[in-house]
């Protein structure tokens, strides 16, 4: 007997297409709505006033185009060239401890090892908690008259004052920084590594291969992806360093720790130059664009899909 084809129901399926992407449509919508209001809407006006003579009480009437004077500005200016040292320092200290710190929690609690549950939950608390809070615990821990500096001093020694140090004060915001983040960095490696076939590590260890070759050869390869993933977040997050920075030092002691993000808070709000600010905030974001997409252009010769 020949089968029958049924037909089609064009006109249903077409209609609960339709239903799908309108709910779809309706759950992306708050999202979408103040994505453009909050940030969409304000980077808009940045590119504008960075073209501009707006200062933070310039009237309508005197605004002007100015081309590119205040990139200008931005790339003579020594303070404000210094300041973007200070993040790439920053950037140096933060992004390499937190990746390689996270991966090798990660690694030892991937094992069989005492109360893992506990380890991996005390790790991954900070990173849920608040960064002020988090700043002003640190401040009292490590200022002047603290317990542990007090402690310490009674002991014979003289321990340094490390946010109130000019050499200090910077890596030690960015190692604060990297204790309250590293929580996510290993949860995320933690996931990759539990996803490695067993299999392949068992013949690299029957073939002879060491622990370290077999972490090496087989293991970091199988993570790459979430390695690459954990760098460009990494980055991203490194150049993100105003509250922490605002709540510990306040861009000091002097201008140890005046990096882009608080520079561009002064420019604006202390000395009233908004479209100078614009500019060195877009400037931010053109650096932070060509190293991801660096990043991105080289993931194919050392990520394995």
């Amino acid at each position: 007997m020949k089968q029958q084809n049924t037909p089609k129901r064009k006109g249903k399926t077409s209609l609960a297409q339709k239903k799908e992407n309108r709910a779809g449509a309706l759950f992306i919508a708050p999202y979408l709505i103040f994505f453009t209001v909050f940030t969409g809407i304000p980077f808009l006006m940045a590119i504008a006033m960075a073209f501009g003579n707006v200062t933070y009480i310039t009237k309508l009437d005197n605004l002007k185009f100015v081309g590119l004077k205040n990139f200008i500005t931005v790339f003579t200016n020594e303070e404000i060239l210094a300041s973007l040292g200070r993040t790439f320092l920053y950037s140096l200290v933060y992004v390499p401890l937190i990746m390689v710190l996270g991966f090798a929690f990660a690694f030892i609690l991937n094992k069989d090892v005492f109360c893992k549950n506990g380890i991996r939950s005390m790790i991954f608390m900070p990173y849920v908690s608040n960064m002020v809070a988090i700043a002003i615990v640190f401040k009292v821990l490590l200022g002047n008259g603290s317990p542990i500096i007090q402690g310490l001093q009674n002991m014979g020694f003289e321990p340094p004052l490390l946010l109130q140090s000019l050499k200090w004060a910077l890596p030690t915001t960015a190692a604060i920084a990297v204790w309250k983040s590293l929580g996510l960095n290993m949860v995320v490696y933690l996931g990759a590594l539990q996803d490695v076939p067993s299999e392949l590590v068992e013949a690299a260890q029957i073939d002879g291969a060491t622990k370290w070759q077999r972490i090496r050869h087989v293991i970091i390869p199988m993570v790459s992806p979430t390695t690459f993933f954990l760098l460009i977040s990494s980055i991203t997050g490194s150049f993100q360093n105003f509250t922490i920075i605002q709540a510990l030092t306040e861009g000091g002691p002097g201008q140890a720790t005046t990096v882009m993000s608080i520079n561009i808070v002064r420019t604006a709000f202390t000395k009233y130059q908004t479209s100078v600010a614009s500019a060195m905030a877009l400037v931010m974001f053109a650096v932070v664009m060509i190293v991801t997409l660096i990043q991105w252009r080289g993931q194919k010769k050392w990520v394995n899909y």
